[in-house]
């Protein structure tokens, strides 16, 4: 299965109908062509009351090449970061709080790209890599460009006792170690993709 957020909404790709889930706010769309998908994802974006969008076929891996051939695809990466404490890193930009996340830049891996930006957006170094943990997709528009962002997450552990420096020029206020307990705070006014990623990580 796949799984794109337009903002606080979903489209699920799905090979089976019976992994669809029948609600008032929810609508389905069997794949025949490109030109028809485009229509069912125009459909969805201006019906704001519809909160997802499950879109069938057996080959889900085909529809959704299809669907990202749609949109500009832009590729970035992200950690999910704790201490020796346990204590997970986070940031707090643009309104909403958000892991440290940025840009592949060209021929960069993926992992090589998610411990530069927790460097380069929290001012910490000393990172691990443990696992790949989710991949998430979501969407947005700038200068009139559909945009599809693919994005992979990574645990990583910190092994010193740096305190996180927010990087202002990225519009980020405020950076910091929060306990477990404290997650409620963070899942409060985060993004949906957040979510799944704390998800994976058994955070929540």
């Amino acid at each position: 299965m796949y799984k794109v957020f337009y903002n606080d909404r979903v489209v699920f790709f799905i090979d089976n109908v019976l992994n669809y889930i029948e609600q008032d706010d929810n609508k389905i769309h069997y794949f025949n062509n490109k030109k028809q998908l485009r229509k069912a994802l125009n459909i969805f974006i201006k019906d704001e009351q519809l909160k997802s969008l499950y879109i069938v076929h057996k080959d889900i891996d085909l529809v959704f090449s299809k669907f990202s051939s749609l949109y500009e695809l832009i590729e970035a990466s992200g950690g999910l970061v704790k201490n020796g404490d346990q204590k997970i890193l986070v940031i707090f930009r643009r309104g909403k709080w958000d892991l440290p996340k940025g840009k592949l830049k060209k021929n960069e891996l993926p992992e090589i790209s998610a411990i530069r930006e927790v460097e380069e957006e929290c001012g910490i170094q000393d990172l691990e890599i443990k696992k790949l943990v989710e991949i998430t997709y979501h969407t947005y528009e700038i200068s009139d460009k559909d945009i599809l962002k693919r994005t992979y997450w990574y645990e990583m552990i910190h092994k010193g006792n740096q305190n996180p420096t927010p990087q202002i020029e990225e519009e980020i206020t405020e950076a910091k170690w929060v306990k477990s307990d404290q997650m409620f705070e963070i899942t409060n006014n985060t993004f949906l993709s957040i979510i799944d990623v704390f998800k994976k990580t058994n955070l929540i």
